[in-house]
């Protein structure tokens, strides 16, 4: 079943292509500035260390040190894995570096790359009412509201109750000791959550803030060299939605669900099918495949640091 839950996205994308005309999409590239794109493409680098160095600063706090070369890696091959999985579950991949280098447990490992994806999650809902709050459509959209509300309470309240999920977990049978296990597990998990919980954590936040801006000029960059006429505002709120669908294991790269929504919300603003579809698929290029192909290439070639016989990560407060 899992298996064809995640073809929905691109049996989507081939009923959206086979419905648009090919003619107009490529009258839709045509004015295209691709000198312009190369700025585009290149930004996804500096968005990409940016994001590392936040990561280095999250393990900083629970006492790891990873070098910039080693998170960069990591977290380009992470998203990679996250590219060909459906629901982005390949980052997980950055826990399994952790539990391999610094030689941490599953639960604490996680709790960084968690961590890590909530402030992302956060601040794109909160980007994504500001864009909705300043784009002239406030009322077009009174249901996204309480939906985005919602999840702004949610997240928090996963992060400061952790009483919540263990109460859930507690429900679990105790079949080979599952519900034993589970909850051994969470306790660990939300203890490594806790330690973020300090103004320690706040260049982490600040970087977030400044990776969303840069990413939500570079989705306007593209509009802009594509000739598109759209708001910065309800671009970034568009863009937060067919974020959020990502999470979704209906697709790989969230490929068709990214075309649904633009064509829907691109037309409410006068944009063309063909030029939503079109907008789709040259973000998909220039962000999703180049990252996800720089990820291949570094996940093929690069030798890890044991096997160079480089020095390992070691706990900030290690004596050795």
């Amino acid at each position: 079943m899992k298996k064809y839950l995640r073809l929905i996205g691109i049996f989507l994308f081939i009923i959206i292509l086979l419905k648009i005309d090919p003619g107009e999409m490529v009258d839709s590239l045509s004015g295209t500035n691709w000198s312009g794109i190369i700025i585009v493409i290149l930004m996804n680098l500096v968005i990409m260390l940016l994001r590392s160095w936040r990561w280095i600063k999250l393990l900083e706090i629970q006492n790891y040190s990873l070098g910039l070369p080693e998170a960069f890696w990591s977290y380009m091959r992470s998203f990679y894995l996250g590219s060909v999985t459906p629901g982005r579950v390949g980052e997980l991949f950055r826990a399994h570096y952790l539990m391999k280098y610094v030689k941490t447990d599953s639960a604490v490992a996680v709790s960084s790359v968690a961590f890590d994806r909530l402030l992302d999650m956060y601040f794109m809902l909160i980007l994504g009412i500001v864009g909705l709050l300043f784009s002239d459509i406030w009322v077009a959209y009174l249901w996204v509201k309480a939906v985005f509300i919602f999840l702004m309470i949610l997240i928090p309240a996963f992060v400061l109750f952790p009483s919540l999920t263990l109460a859930i977990a507690g429900l679990l049978p105790d079949w080979w000791q599952i519900r034993t296990k589970s909850a051994a597990w969470l306790e660990s998990f939300f203890a490594g959550i806790k330690m973020f919980l300090t103004p320690k954590a706040l260049l982490a936040v600040s970087l977030t803030v400044l990776i969303y801006i840069m990413f939500f000029f570079q989705c306007l960059l593209l509009a802009y060299f594509m000739n598109l006429s759209i708001d910065f505002f309800y671009l970034t709120f568009c863009v937060v939605i067919f974020s959020i669908f990502s999470i979704l294991p209906i697709s790989f790269s969230n490929m068709g669900t990214r075309e649904f929504v633009l064509i829907f919300m691109f037309g409410y603003i006068g944009i063309s099918q063909a030029e939503a579809v079109s907008y789709s698929l040259l973000f998909f290029f220039t962000i999703n495949v180049f990252l996800a192909t720089i990820g291949w290439l570094i996940f093929v070639f690069y030798t890890d640091k044991d096997q160079k016989e480089l020095s390992k990560p070691q706990l900030l407060n290690s004596n050795e």
